[in-house]
């Protein structure tokens, strides 16, 4: 029988070489985990010196100190800042209160007018003279109507506060617009209104409705969600003309989508209040210029007129 064949020593000997220099890349890509040339160009391995450390515990100081600074000077003027605007808030409240009292008592006082007026003219027909009255909304009106209110949709709960501290709730964009309670006053004065008011702010023919930010003013005083448009005339005219408009149909589709509010109902009895009819003024033409120019001294011999 012949004796049994044994392992190669030499292809041995080569296995062995591969697994140690297998194991020596291994051991390298371990300790030295940066590229020769990257670590030369990084400036990795420099040698250190002895103010490096107090030189990064110098900054890490001075921006600690830097931010103590910002930090007790934001909370210093803080109290003041809120003293400021709380002052200003009471000082807007107490002059919007005034100016209330006052257009109350300049509305007796035109009524008081208006009686004395009555008094002194000639018992006869007057209803041109009311019909411009009405017209200028300096007398109120009462009779029956529609009233059609619209609002905001509801805020969303995504939108509204995570209770963590320095949360808040997210306001939502409006919806309505300027533009769409004029589309309602339009159309009611289309349908046959003799007198409107919105959110209680009596219309003219010098009312102005304007969207500014987020608010909806009307005559530039600020209306709130829901608005609220009430109308004096014919109330069965005015109920059926509006419901039959592209308008009534344009918010019956946004309270679909959007989540509007939308309501309009006949009233058997409104009362629009008056408004304080300011001083009309009107521009004029200035004193006519002279005829005969005015005669300018001959020039001297010095002089070179032009």
């Amino acid at each position: 029988m012949a004796a049994p064949v044994g392992p190669d020593p030499v292809i041995s000997g080569r296995a062995q070489d591969n697994n140690l220099m297998a194991a020596a890349m291994l051991n390298d890509l371990l300790n030295n985990a940066l590229d020769p040339g990257y670590r030369a160009r990084s400036g990795a391995g420099k040698k250190r010196h002895w103010w490096d450390g107090p030189m990064v515990l110098l900054v890490c100081v001075a921006a600690g100190l830097l931010l103590v600074t910002a930090y007790q000077q934001t909370h210093r003027s803080a109290p003041a800042s809120q003293s400021a605007r709380q002052d200003l808030e009471s000082r807007i409240r107490n002059l919007q209160s005034e100016a209330v009292t006052m257009d109350d008592e300049a509305k007796q006082l035109a009524a008081q007018v208006a009686a004395l007026r009555d008094q002194q003219l000639p018992a006869g027909d007057d209803s041109a003279l009311r019909g411009l009255e009405l017209a200028a909304g300096s007398i109120a009106v009462t009779g029956p109507g529609v009233s059609i209110e619209v609002g905001e949709p509801k805020q969303s709960p995504s939108s509204a506060s995570t209770g963590r501290t320095g949360t808040a709730s997210q306001p939502q964009d409006s919806v309505l617009r300027d533009r769409d309670i004029r589309a309602i006053v339009n159309q009611l004065w289309t349908t046959g209104a003799e007198a409107i008011a919105v959110n209680g702010i009596r219309l003219t023919a010098t009312s102005a409705i304007r969207f500014a930010g987020e608010s909806i003013l009307v005559d530039f005083q600020t209306l709130s969600s829901p608005y609220t448009v009430e109308a004096v005339g014919d109330r069965n005219k005015m109920l059926l003309g509006f419901a039959d408009s592209a308008t009534a149909r344009k918010f019956k589709t946004e309270e679909a989508v959007y989540g509007i509010s939308f309501t309009f109902s006949g009233k058997s009895k409104l009362t629009l209040p008056s408004v304080t009819v300011m001083q009309q003024s009107d521009a004029s033409l200035g004193p006519a210029p002279s005829s005969t120019p005015a005669s300018s001294p001959a020039p001297t011999p010095t002089e070179h007129p032009s």
